[in-house]
């Protein structure tokens, strides 16, 4: 059985490629989060264009479906069919999950 690629056999156009992918979709989700807010008592929400927000979240999941397809073409990663959409999760990139972004991840052997 043949071993998956890791990271360490990225050449540099596909390092390129997925951090491309990866920084697409931190703006994508930081552009979606601008729609998001939090109920404050007394404090008026502001309207948004449902077409603006619906824009918004076809960006996400186009970027995420970007990324995913390049993390599978390059290191045989799949989505976990499980893992809930950035666009459902707009903190997913949030200062405190940083500590995640040291995780060594690969396919499952």
């Amino acid at each position: 059985m043949k071993e998956a690629p890791s990271e360490r056999d990225l050449t540099a156009g596909q390092r390129r490629a997925l951090e491309v992918a990866h920084h697409r979709l931190r703006d994508a989700v930081a552009a979606y989060e601008s729609y998001l807010a939090a109920l404050v008592p007394g404090q008026a929400l502001a309207a948004h264009s449902a077409g603006d927000l619906a824009a918004a979240q076809v960006d996400v999941d186009e970027a995420e479906r970007e990324l995913w397809r390049l993390r599978e073409e390059f290191l045989g990663w799949i989505r976990p069919s499980w893992a809930p959409s950035a666009s459902l999760e707009a903190d997913w990139f949030s200062a405190d999950d940083a500590i995640y972004d040291e995780v060594g991840a690969g396919p499952v052997k």
